[in-house]
């Protein structure tokens, strides 16, 4: 699924080579890109969506409640973006559409950003950053809409989940 070894890696290197002087949102955010890219939803396909510019934004920070609701906001957003029509997988002929309902996790998403401010050091920061913040994603829904092959053809919905 979602590598955060690999993303946390990355956006510590991004950010020690910036040395503070570098605005280092576009490539934070093409690396958050890609690791959203290692998921999987049944149904669907995620290496195609995603607004990358919402990740600019979200990535553009400095800790205040205005920029975390900004952040969690945003990823939500890219992640609504993110899923598009893939194989079925519950026995349908075509994926119809597929809905997204990571938006509606705004608020969860920025109290996961918030818990992970702290005065303490941690290791490996973006890790537990990320973490929190899939730990959230994971509980959206995403409804795939399938043509099931019934005489005639109608559409079945199925509930599923980022992984």
């Amino acid at each position: 699924m979602l590598d955060l070894d690999t993303l946390s890696n990355e956006f510590e290197r991004i950010v020690k080579g910036a040395d503070g002087k570098k605005n280092v949102a576009p490539d934070l955010a093409k690396a958050y890109n890609k690791y959203a890219k290692g998921g999987t939803i049944d149904g669907a396909v995620l290496t195609a969506g995603g607004d990358v510019s919402l990740l600019e934004s979200a990535f553009t920070t400095d800790n205040t409640e205005a920029t975390i609701t900004n952040m969690a906001a945003k990823i939500c957003a890219f992640w609504d973006g993110v899923p598009k029509p893939g194989v079925p997988s519950h026995g349908g002929t075509v994926v119809v559409s597929v809905d997204p309902t990571f938006s509606l996790m705004t608020v969860a998403v920025a109290d996961a950003i918030k818990s992970c401010i702290t005065k303490k050091t941690i290791e490996k920061p973006y890790k537990t950053l990320f973490k929190a913040i899939e730990n959230v994603l994971k509980t959206a829904t995403v409804t795939i809409t399938e043509t099931m092959p019934t005489t005639p053809p109608s559409p079945g919905t199925f509930p599923e989940t980022l992984s």
